[in-house]
């Protein structure tokens, strides 16, 4: 059986190594057979992962500052080198499977209808996000909506290539969310097509999404998407962001070096950060609520919170801190 690849890119700062360190010991402590998978880190700074991940398999490949710079290919996009590093392990392993993931992912699950799901015509994303023609609607309404009506014009008044064949696209293809992309090797080929969308869709709209709009588009007219959210947590918003950083710093200086792989203390831990995290996401529906003041949309939404978790601590909290802090403004 050909071993399959593992892909992450964090380069930069702390934040983004604690991130990835914290993805790779989910990945370890759920799979089966760890030697199945070649785990491959693209990072400027191989030295900050190797005390957590030491003993582990772990295929380390430099980012000079040259590199990352010629990732961007003078786009000044930064999320091409997200491209150019999916791009960059296809070619230095034509005959693996490739399993790609945000930093600001962790596992939640055994991965294993993943790894074992890799065929021609079937793909991998996090989970479908919305229309395009929902998407403009949705961005309006914080006022980001000119990127994505930009790029909604641009797409529907011309044709595209994949592979050589004729595509039209239009407001009613999906954006499915990026955060993990699982590419059967025989996607390679379409790799330059990758780069291409990424390229024009940016350079058209300034979307800071144009590598996920680029990937949707042609996975969903060349292969079967199929959703990872059930085995993949992808944080991507800033204020779950924020909590899971600190909740990872916390977890990596307070942990003893020797027993951070742990099977049991890791599961352990990725159940407390994905309650907490998904807690959070409901508080932060609730804090907008009440700076609407929705207060029949506040009750049901506390009282959700409250039927979901009748033993947290940490929702109690959380609730009545975001109740103080409306009353008192």
């Amino acid at each position: 059986m050909n071993q399959k690849n593992l892909v992450l890119l964090a380069y930069g700062r702390e934040t983004e190594y604690y991130r990835a360190i914290f993805c790779v010991l989910s990945f370890i402590a759920w799979v089966d057979d760890p030697k199945r998978v070649r785990i491959i880190i693209y990072t400027d700074k191989p030295a900050s992962f190797e005390p957590y991940l030491k003993g582990l398999e772990i295929t380390y490949y430099l980012l000079t500052p040259e590199l990352l710079e010629d990732m961007l290919a003078g786009t000044g996009f930064l999320h091409r080198r997200k491209v150019a590093v999916i791009d960059l392990t296809f070619k230095n392993f034509p005959e693996s499977d490739l399993l790609f993931v945000d930093s600001d992912t962790f596992f939640i699950a055994n991965p294993k209808a993943i790894l074992n799901g890799f065929a021609p015509g079937k793909s991998f994303m996090h989970k479908r996000e919305y229309d395009f023609k929902t998407g403009l609607e949705l961005f309006s309404s914080f006022k980001q909506g000119d990127y994505t009506e930009a790029f909604i014009k641009f797409i529907t008044s011309r044709s595209f290539k994949i592979g050589g064949i004729v595509e039209n696209f239009t407001e009613t293809d999906y954006s499915w969310n990026s955060g993990v992309l699982g590419l059967n090797k025989g996607f390679c080929k379409l790799m330059p097509d990758v780069f291409i969308l990424t390229d024009r869709f940016y350079s058209n709209s300034k979307w800071f999404v144009s590598e996920q709009l680029a990937f949707s588009l042609i996975l969903q007219k060349r292969t079967e998407i199929r959703a990872t959210d059930e085995f993949i947590l992808h944080y991507w918003g800033n204020r779950q962001k924020i909590l899971v950083d600190n909740l990872i710093r916390n977890f990596l200086l307070d942990t003893r070096i020797e027993t951070i792989q742990e099977e049991s203390r890791i599961k352990s831990t990725i159940a407390t950060f994905k309650k907490k995290v998904s807690i959070d996401v409901v508080m932060e529906q609730i804090e907008i609520a009440l700076k609407a003041n929705d207060k029949a949309y506040v009750a049901k939404k506390i009282a959700l919170l409250i039927l979901k978790n009748p033993f947290s601590r940490y929702a109690y909290i959380q609730i009545l801190e975001a109740l103080r802090i409306s009353f008192s403004s």
